[in-house]
């Protein structure tokens, strides 16, 4: 008897925090996982996880900012009519400090890294799925994209992006059987903070100001598992934990309770350290 053929997956953002972990979890025998990602070193010490739980690694090494680069990749390793069981996307870069003290280059490598580099891999890897009628795309969001995010806002401002581009694409994809789904979690303890652009701010006093908002930081492994356990349900819309799922419903229905939390945030984040 043939054996089925390999569930082929594809996380990006694969070298550290969200996407590692996802590709950690979705590694099993029998499966192809693809993982994206700019530190090779760090892509090999996920390789060498996934392969001893059965599954056979792919790495590229890529800066998904350079779009030019990613599409001479997504042409000549899944061209016209090639299959993707589900691609995740999760890599994602940040920034604190208030507008008027961001470059536009900022502006400009978050934008390319959080907007348009996951539309370019969600429009390829689409495109392939209605061809084969099945497939999932999942948006790896943030609660920012609900509730704003001053201090951060060109993080929120791509994040609200995100969140576009799932509600239309999800209404197109249904009736070609593919479906896409939107994770927004709330704090989670993950390098992107060490790695961020800081604009008259610091790593120490950012981490400060998380910290004394009081919200849950969870780990890494602990959203990961959330979100594949939500879209193994079929959830196509959802955050976490409990207090992102509530302000997620609140934003846009009592913006004055937001109001208090972003009040607090600039508060804390104008003090003089």
């Amino acid at each position: 008897m043939q054996s089925p053929p390999a569930e082929i997956f594809v996380v990006t953002g694969a070298s550290s925090g969200i996407g590692r972990e996802l590709a950690i979890q979705l590694a099993a025998p029998n499966r192809v996982i693809w993982l994206i990602g700019r530190d090779r070193e760090r892509l090999e010490e996920v390789s060498a996880v996934v392969r001893a739980k059965g599954a056979v690694p792919e790495i590229a090494r890529m800066d998904l900012s350079d779009l030019a680069a990613a599409d001479r990749f997504l042409n000549e390793t899944f061209p016209a009519g090639s299959r993707a069981d589900a691609v995740y996307l999760a890599a994602a870069v940040t920034l604190f400090g208030e507008v008027q003290d961001t470059l536009s280059e900022d502006w400009d490598q978050i934008y390319r890294t959080n907007l348009l580099s996951p539309v370019q891999w969600a429009r390829h890897f689409y495109s392939n799925m209605v061809e084969h009628k099945r497939g999932k795309i999942i948006l790896v969001s943030s609660l920012a994209a609900y509730a704003g995010y001053p201090t951060a806002t060109a993080y929120a401002t791509m994040k609200a992006g995100l969140l576009g581009l799932y509600r239309s694409l999800w209404h197109e994809g249904k009736s070609h059987g593919v479906s896409i789904h939107i994770a927004s979690p709330g704090y989670v303890d993950t390098g992107i903070y060490k790695s961020a652009v800081f604009r008259k701010t610091t790593y120490e006093k950012t981490m400060n100001l998380i910290k004394g908002l009081g919200f849950r930081i969870l780990s890494a492994e602990d959203s990961a598992g959330r979100i594949l356990n939500a879209v193994g349900r079929g959830r196509s819309e959802f955050a976490f934990p409990a207090y992102a799922s509530s302000m997620k419903w609140v934003a846009p229905r009592m913006p004055l309770i937001i109001d208090v939390v972003h009040e607090k945030m600039i508060k804390s984040f104008r003090k003089t350290p």
